[in-house]
């Protein structure tokens, strides 16, 4: 493949609802561009994009994927995304790179949950979008109600392009009002004729409409229009390539990627009228190390700037970062440095990416994509420029991992081994996240989802040979006090020479929520001295950890230390830090004792439909509805809910909503535990104390 100019590269991300066709619709799209390369099936396996074990197993896209095609001199960078929610950090991802966004949905289900998720990032990252109607070939398929279903959640800047020849199982191709033409599609080939007679008065419709969008994005257009005067092709051509630039108008295309119909015309489209790397608005960076912002202009002679935006592990080759370039011209053997890591970073080989194999590059030049190979430092999220220009350009805002499981190794010998395969995990992902929690002593492994976390299981087994099983994660319960007492701890032992001597008199005071911890000094006539306070404040402390209720940490509580009393040969610093942690238990107990349980905040996105269903489940966890949104279709309901409660939430809301619903959450405060939850957890906490002296 031969080195294109930024003017004649388009970098094209497809995004949508899982299962709508996005891939299909990418294999169709190389294919037509490289028609002597075979066709890749999902369903056969043999997709050059899902390539990966799990998505070749599974038959759905779990990572970004990226092929290259020409189409009139044009080239046309491909990423193809994942639809689940749980794979929402590589949409982000392949959206950071990208010139223009193509939301895929099909003509049978219309507009569906993950369509509305994708334009909202689009939305986030200002970035030109088309609508690619698929699947039009099949039964029940509408584009006209998919039409009207976009223009209602989007609004009437979606305006068709193509619209389809024929319906359902009839469909015949499509007609391009860009060039009023026929593209009729049989076997794979696509021929360019006159538009059918029984087509003509539609597509003289929607023609019109089309003229009429493209002139109310320009004022001259407009007043030209108004005045009754014919808008040129030439005048159509060039409003509509501002439009679609500036946003204005989103274009609508009909067709079905299985079958190849309207991919042509949409081909033919992306490179007449679809922004270019060269017509991206400039990037603002930042100097490395300050706030001082610096704009980086596509230009191939310029200091090389490129940004990795992901990282693939292959066993044999190592880790494959993937990158664009924004500024310069990147060549074999040139040092840069790694302004985001402080480090140099030598590239020797680099290719062009194409699905699962990669292509020779000569060099990347500015506004292409590339993979580098066995870079030493960099990785996703970095900047690479060179030492005299550090730069660092905006990071790619990915969503927070959701939910959280415990993991344990099923052998010793794997547990040296656990960090270091779920670091590279998060190497290849940073939404997958992990780390070992003192207050819970377990390993948890944090994601987007119960099927995210089940494949980074499954590749941590059989990437990295690391096996480990799956535990319900403990909840980090608190234990705090709810009234002021006095109490006194006192320690002491006689064994023969040095005995062991310390007594203290604290009282303890409730805190306000999130208050913390406190700790004072109120001795007075060295009834205790000065040097055995600290310890006593180490002993209430190491107390605190340990828990007096059910053996979780006590927060928001003051302990003052009045009164005590030492001897002068047998007290040390050991006897009072064992004292104060004596006071500090038997006072807790004796001061109300409240478990504390962390409540998360949660959004909810729903069909309108499942809105009764969803808040009745909310209600049966415990959890508080503290409002409604309603928007396009869709319901967000926002709520608190005990974390306790919130075990495999994803799976039971995948079922109450046919797989349309998705959530966000995190963690928003603490509040005391019902009553009889409380019971319930205390005899869970002495059953497991007791299996642990076993």
């Amino acid at each position: 493949m031969k080195n294109y100019t930024a003017d004649k590269i388009h970098n094209i991300v497809l995004a949508g609802h899982g299962g709508c066709g996005k891939t299909t619709l990418a294999e169709a799209m190389v294919h037509v561009g490289n028609p002597t390369g075979r066709l890749g099936r999902v369903d056969d396996g043999n997709s050059i994009f899902d390539f990966d074990i799990d998505e070749t197993t599974r038959k759905i896209s779990i990572f970004s994927s990226l092929a290259a095609c020409e189409h009139q001199d044009h080239k046309l960078n491909v990423i193809d995304t994942p639809g689940y929610a749980d794979f929402a950090g590589e949409v982000k991802a392949g959206m950071r790179v990208a010139d223009c966004v193509i939301i895929v949905a099909q003509g049978v289900a219309g507009i569906e949950v993950g369509t509305d998720k994708c334009w909202k990032y689009s939305d986030e990252l200002k970035l030109p979008r088309a609508i690619f109607l698929t699947r039009l070939l099949k039964e029940h398929s509408d584009f006209y109600k998919s039409l009207d279903q976009a223009r209602d959640m989007f609004g009437h800047q979606a305006v068709p392009l193509t619209l389809p020849i024929g319906d359902q199982l009839n469909l015949k191709g499509v007609v391009d009002l860009t060039i009023m033409k026929a593209f009729l599609e049989s076997e794979g080939k696509s021929t360019i004729g006159e538009i059918p007679g029984e087509m003509a008065g539609k597509a003289k419709e929607y023609r019109d409409k089309l003229v009429e969008a493209v002139a109310e994005s320009d004022d001259n257009l407009m007043e030209k229009f108004l005045n009754g005067d014919s808008l040129t092709d030439q005048e159509v051509s060039d409003g509509l390539k501002t439009a679609i630039r500036k946003g204005s108008l989103i274009p609508v295309f009909a067709g079905d990627g299985y079958f190849q119909v309207g991919v042509n015309a949409l081909l033919n489209s992306i490179a007449a009228f679809f922004p270019t790397a060269a017509d991206t608005e400039e990037v603002v960076a930042k100097k490395a190390g300050s706030d001082e912002e610096i704009i980086i202009k596509c230009d191939s002679a310029g200091t090389p700037v490129l940004f990795m935006f992901k990282t693939f592990i292959e066993p044999h080759a190592g880790n494959l970062n993937y990158f664009r370039m924004y500024s310069g011209t990147l060549e074999p053997g040139i040092e840069l440095y790694n302004a985001s890591l402080s480090k140099a970073e030598k590239f020797g080989q680099f290719y062009f990416p194409n699905g699962k194999d990669r292509i020779d590059a000569p060099k990347i030049s500015c506004g292409d994509i590339g993979i580098a190979v066995k870079l030493k430092e960099s990785g996703t999220g970095d900047t690479i420029s060179t030492k005299n220009n550090q730069i660092i350009l905006p990071e790619t805002v990915l969503p927070k991992p959701s939910i959280s499981v415990a993991v344990e190794a099923k052998s010793k010998d794997d547990e040296g081994k656990i960090s270091v395969g779920l670091s590279r995990l998060n190497e290849e992902d940073p939404t997958f996240t992990y780390g070992f929690v003192p207050e819970i002593r377990q390993t948890l492994i944090n994601g987007l989802g119960e099927l995210h976390l089940d494949i980074m299981v499954g590749r941590l087994k059989r990437k990295f040979g690391v096996e480990v099983t799956i535990i319900k994660p403990r909840i980090p319960y608190r234990e705090t006090i709810s009234k002021k007492v006095e109490i006194q701890g006192k320690h002491k032992k006689q064994s023969g020479g040095h005995g062991q001597y310390g007594d203290v008199w604290l009282r303890l005071e409730p805190l306000p929520r999130g208050g913390g911890f406190e700790f004072v000094d109120e001795v007075v006539g060295g009834v205790v001295p000065g040097n055995f306070i600290p310890s006593v404040e180490k002993g209430v402390k190491a107390a605190m950890l340990e828990g007096a209720v059910a053996g979780y940490h006590i927060v928001d509580l003051k302990a003052a230390i009045y009164f005590g009393s030492y001897h002068p040969v047998d007290s040390s610093g050991t006897s009072f830090e064992i004292a104060g942690s004596m006071a500090l238990k038997k006072g807790v107990l004796d001061a109300s004792p409240v478990l504390l349980e962390p409540i998360m905040k949660l959004e909810v996105a729903i069909p309108e439909e499942f809105a009764g269903q969803v808040m009745g489940d909310l209600n049966s966890r415990r959890g508080r509805i503290s409002g409604m949104d309603s928007a396009k279709g869709m319901q967000v309901i926002k709520a608190t809910v005990p974390q306790g409660e919130m075990y495999k939430y994803s799976t039971s809301l995948r079922s109450m909503t046919q797989g349309r619903g998705n959530f966000e959450m995190e963690f928003s405060h603490y509040d005391p535990v019902p009553f009889e939850a409380t019971q319930k957890i205390i005899e869970e906490a002495k059953k497991e104390k007791e299996e642990k002296q076993k």
